[in-house]
């Protein structure tokens, strides 16, 4: 099997319109995302200056990505956001990871 692969967007949002973009990634992950086959993970990230989210995703495969972002019910989650954000998507191949040690 290949490396896992991440997806990651970065979404520019105002300040008044974080926690929709928040909640619009929320629900599109409980409901599409997360049932969607090759998905590992998802984690959403909100900057303190409320200014950006970042969606991060962990897949099997690229193929895997881009099938979901093609399955219009995942699509829709994509359109919503860009209806109140501007979104910067990108797939992107882990080089290097590092953990605490004991």
């Amino acid at each position: 099997m290949p490396n896992p692969v991440t997806f990651v967007n970065i979404i520019d949002v105002e300040p008044e319109q974080q926690q929709a973009v928040i909640d619009i990634l929320k629900e599109g992950s409980e409901k599409v995302i997360s049932h969607r086959p090759g998905f590992i993970s998802v984690t959403i990230i909100a900057s303190a200056d409320q200014r950006r989210v970042i969606n991060i995703a962990r897949w099997h495969s690229a193929d895997d990505v881009r099938a979901t972002q093609a399955d219009p019910a995942a699509a829709e989650y994509a359109q919503r956001t860009a209806a109140i954000a501007q979104a910067h998507p990108g797939l992107y191949a882990t080089v290097a990871e590092y953990t605490a040690r004991a």
